[in-house]
């Protein structure tokens, strides 16, 4: 794979051109670990070499051997070597810094920060350094750490070369794949029995996808089962043609259900509410799971169904909870992963021994073959997407910047991956020392700007809220919403609407303002005000924010909701006023979902005299 090749790369990029410690063929196994970016253990015979990491700060890999990893270069290196004496050798071997005064010889083009290796007189691997000087400051110095040792090398590591073929490799993992193998089919099996639904497999052309597909195939006939891709507007091109590919040769083309979403969906949900980010997955709701409960209520008749998905516990610690779960925005769906367990490497090899054909993506260094604009991926990830498909790449790019050139925020919001968060990780804070009052949070161009409860003496009306949203609304716009609320009056003329019910009226501005008037009530509380308040705030915010998704749709259980031309009509007649579709509106969960807590706080702040 491309990565292999990188990593040799890398090493002679640093150590010099003779510095090759495997060969193209060698077996060589990446192991992900946690970093700020992207960040793996490079594993060779058997043993771990040392870790490539994608540098943020300086967009490019960085190569760091360990001890095993350091002592293969002897004999090899002519780039980034520094020579000491016999008086300093023991005390770094023991772990002490590289001194100026000990130093012998040097790459004269070793500079501030580059990973070294320390050699004896002999020329043998001592330790591990990194620069703390450039090489051509030692010679007018005679004091002070020419470089900080990271590692020492006490042990040389002499592997045994003997050649494996991945073929070999599957061959010794035969008995342990073929009980995963028994133990996922007799689970989904068993599952099927118990909940006696219609069952489909969830496919999205990734190896998890493709692993279990293949589970499902051996568990059940044909005929009893289907298979869905959602092709959200926003996968690669690959990735299309593939599933197509795939149905043929794995024969599912006759189950293969597939559900187009516009791209239009995705790009006008990123122009009003900003790029995605991963505590702001906006983009999942609107363009994946809305198709999908979609798909399901019209292939089995608005029933429920057990969806096989490939997620796996260890690719994030959000999957580990359960095997069996179900989604609060596809109601219609349980879900069930038959390879909760499997590790990455044991997916792998369950590919190669079953010779399943998988997506090409893989084989050019990406990680994640969904959406090429999740940002879940590395900024080392979106490099490869910049290298492979660079007119994918400038179309996020400038996206990215038109909306960091509207919000002010800073030169680096792209460069750095800042536009991946909505609140910004500690281990990213602090690996680029970023100043916080740099960096705006990303924020809706219309939220709730003030609230405040009042008293009067009003014997019918003796409670109200008024508050204004931080624009203008267009009436207009959010009418046909608001029968959630209650029944609706609009007086055009005077450019005001008034929602009512026995409790309460509500009267709304075309400047923004509004006003919460609560009837008289034997017991009215602060909770009781807090929740009408969410309700009606996040009613408004969803009328002007609604890109059509149609998740509020699949909740309703009285078909009150329905859409024209991508605008929502709820059904006066209908609508029950349960508020069940605020449950799965990504406008009310990820849009504006601290919202909540600051109405609770304004409320609790301000003074209610019964």
């Amino acid at each position: 794979m491309n990565e292999v090749k990188e990593i040799q790369e890398l090493i002679k990029e640093n150590f010099g051109e003779r510095s090759e410690i495997f060969l193209d063929d060698d077996i060589v196994l990446l192991n992900h670990l946690g970093s700020e970016d992207q960040m793996d253990e490079i594993i060779l015979f058997g043993r771990s070499i040392g870790t490539r990491r994608y540098d943020l700060l300086r967009s490019k890999w960085i190569i760091k051997l360990n001890s095993n990893g350091l002592s293969l270069l002897e004999g090899k290196i002519t780039k980034n070597w520094v020579k000491i004496d016999s008086g300093a050798k023991e005390k770094i071997i023991q772990g002490a810094n590289i001194l100026i005064p000990g130093v012998l010889d040097a790459d004269e083009n070793i500079k501030y920060g580059n990973y070294l290796v320390v050699l004896d007189e002999e020329e043998k691997v001592i330790a591990g350094g990194i620069a703390r000087i450039d090489e051509n400051e030692r010679q007018n110095k005679e004091r002070g750490v020419y470089a900080k040792n990271y590692l020492s090398v006490k042990e040389a590591f002499k592997p045994k070369k003997k050649k494996h073929s991945w073929n070999e490799v599957v061959k010794y993992n035969i008995e342990g794949l073929q009980k995963l193998e028994n133990e996922s089919i007799e689970f989904v099996q068993k599952i099927r029995n118990e909940l006696r639904l219609p069952m489909l497999v969830s496919y999205s052309g990734g190896k998890d996808s493709l692993v279990t597909l293949s589970i499902i195939q051996q568990a059940f006939p044909k005929n009893e089962y289907k298979v869905m891709f959602v092709d959200t507007g926003i996968e690669f091109p690959e990735t299309i043609k593939y599933v197509k590919d795939s149905s043929v040769e794995l024969d599912f083309k006759d189950q293969l259900i597939t559900e187009e979403v516009s791209s239009e969906l995705f790009w006008g949900a990123f122009d009003k509410f900003g790029p995605p980010g991963r505590d702001f997955r906006h983009c999942c709701k609107f363009a994946k799971l809305a198709p999908i409960q979609r798909a399901i209520s019209k292939e089995f008749n608005n029933g429920k169904c057990i969806s096989f998905v490939g997620q796996r516990r260890y690719e994030s610690f959000r999957r580990a909870l359960s095997d069996i779960w179900e989604n609060q925005y596809i109601p219609n769906q349980i879900n069930v992963s038959p390879i909760q367990e499997w590790t990455a490497f044991m997916i792998w090899l369950y590919i190669l021994w079953k010779d399943l054909p998988y997506n090409p993506l893989y084989d050019i260094g990406y990680e994640r073959i969904g959406c090429w604009v999740c940002p879940s991926s590395d900024m080392a990830q979106f490099e490869i997407l910049r290298n492979n498909h660079p007119e994918l790449y400038e179309k996020l790019y400038n996206a990215v910047e038109r909306w960091k050139n509207k919000r002010k925020l800073p030169d680096d919001y792209w460069k750095y991956g800042l536009w991946r968060f909505k609140k910004l990780p500690k281990k990213i804070l602090s690996a680029l020392s970023i100043n916080k009052k740099e960096y705006i949070k990303i924020s809706q161009d219309i939220t709730l700007s003030s609230l405040q409860i009042e008293a009067s003496d009003c014997v019918t009306q003796p409670v109200s809220v008024i508050g204004a949203f931080s624009e203008a609304v267009d009436l207009d716009s959010i009418v046909n919403f608001l029968p959630i609320l209650g029944r609706v009056q609009y007086n055009k003329k005077l450019n005001f609407v008034r929602i009512s019910n026995r409790k309460r009226s509500i009267l709304v501005y075309s400047d923004g303002t509004f006003k919460i008037n609560f009837k008289k009530q034997k017991i009215l509380t602060n909770n009781m005000i807090q929740e009408i308040n969410n309700v009606f705030t996040f009613t408004i915010l969803r009328a002007l924010g609604c890109i059509g998704c149609g998740l509020c749709k699949g909740k309703c259980e009285y078909e009150a909701i329905s859409f024209q031309n991508n605008t929502i009509f709820i059904s006066e007649q209908l609508c029950s006023n349960c508020n069940l579709c605020f449950d799965v509106c990504p406008i009310v969960t990820v849009v504006h979902k601290g919202l909540k807590n600051r109405i609770h706080q304004e409320i609790q702040e301000s003074k209610h005299n019964k």
